[in-house]
């Protein structure tokens, strides 16, 4: 994956700044920070100051005296600067300071406030995985890199300036990249038995879920988390298309947390949900005309779709098409239609308030009891006892 689309998808996924410095030059910037323009002059100083100060494979993080951290890591040339993002709740006394040092006032003290609410809190657990992906796309030179704590005014870099991370060992990073692994071979696998069996409570307290973080921090780690399911689920041939909806819908119920209770249980979800999608919907055992079908079906699926629409879309004839997915499929391309309409029309029953008729609209059925007839047929119930039962 190029560093640049990488970096654009961990922003996309947590919210978390990247910037890529090629021999000292920035060359890639995911967002600008919506900050007073001392603010960011001073900000873009100090960015700039670590990166031209670390030139070997060690994976710093560097904190300024206003809270805010950043990862810097270096290879082939290149920096990744991974930040700003904070390292714990405690910043308000950060905000009150920088007030006063700034003189700001209205809209510049409110842009301020607003910027360090919006700032993600990263645990060392949480850190390490965004290290670890870059690890598996090669990027670094090195297995496992210690991350290392420097003060912003010490960026020489000496040995004695730069000290270990005692709060998370080597055998602690080991753990976690094993329980990481395990997860991610559920989602690969498409395992979905295995999936809905996994028991979160027994996970370390270290590991994934916190018992001791802040409220904030757990929620992030969930995102992380979605993230690195989103991921493998693509290159097991989930479409892009599916991979994106499904997370932006896991963030909708991520970000509706108010408990911490809820938080296994949405780990849970996030896990299930990715391996019931690689089980159900990967595409790679398909011919390349079938996944073409399959994933116009899908695209289109609010929309009404016709069997001439397909056949002109992939330049084919109606005939052939229809032989083709039948000798394929075994059902006809019309059946497998108002299937995955009724996939659909499932998760949306579960999931949303919708009544059956909006249902039935969103999903371009003629009327509503044309959408319940199609729905008890494919499922033997009718779309309002489905939405009783409890959930699989």
């Amino acid at each position: 994956m190029k560093l640049e689309k990488f970096a654009y998808n961990i922003y996309y996924m947590t919210n978390i700044s990247l910037t890529i410095y090629n021999e000292d030059v920035k060359i890639y910037e995911t967002n600008q920070l919506i900050l007073p323009d001392q603010l960011i002059k001073d900000i873009d100083s100090q960015k700039q100051a670590i990166i031209e100060s670390h030139k070997d494979n060690r994976v710093i993080r560097v904190q300024n005296k206003f809270g805010l951290t950043f990862l810097c890591i270096f290879s082939n040339l290149k920096n990744v600067l991974i930040g700003p993002f904070l390292i714990n709740d405690d910043y308000e006394k950060y905000i009150d300071t920088l007030i006063l040092q700034y003189r700001l006032i209205n809209n510049d003290s409110e842009m301020l406030e607003s910027f360090y609410n919006s700032l993600k809190i990263l645990s060392d657990f949480q850190q390490n995985i965004i290290v670890n992906i870059l690890n598996k796309l090669n990027f670094l030179e090195e297995d496992l890199p210690n991350i290392l704590n420097v003060k912003l005014s010490q960026l020489d870099l000496t040995p004695s300036n730069v000290t270990k991370d005692n709060d998370y060992t080597q055998k602690q990073i080991e753990k976690s990249i094993e329980i990481e692994d395990m997860l991610i071979n559920i989602v690969k696998n498409g395992d979905v038995d295995t999936a809905q069996k996994f028991d979160f409570q027994n996970i370390s307290t270290q590991h994934l879920v916190y018992r001791n973080n802040s409220f904030t921090n757990m929620k992030t780690n969930l995102m992380i988390f979605d993230a690195l399911c989103n991921r493998e689920a693509i290159k097991a041939g989930v479409d892009l298309v599916l991979a994106n909806k499904i997370s932006v819908n896991l963030k909708f119920h991520i970000n509706k947390i108010s408990l911490s209770s809820e938080i296994r249980t949405i780990a849970q979800k996030i896990l299930i949900t990715y391996a019931k999608a690689v089980r159900d919907y990967t595409l790679l055992k398909y011919s390349t005309n079938i996944r073409k079908i399959i994933l116009y079906i899908r695209k289109n699926l609010t929309s009404k779709i016709s069997l001439e629409d397909i056949a002109k879309d992939l330049y084919i004839t109606k005939e052939h098409l229809s032989r083709l997915f039948k000798k394929e499929m075994g059902i006809t391309i019309s059946e497998y239609i108002i299937q995955t309409k009724i996939e659909e029309a499932k998760t949306l029953l579960n999931e949303t308030d919708y009544n059956i008729l909006d249902i039935a609209v969103l999903l371009n059925f003629a009327n509503s009891s044309h959408f319940s007839n199609s729905f008890k047929k494919v499922t033997g119930l009718s779309p309002s006892d489905y939405r009783k039962k409890p959930i699989e």
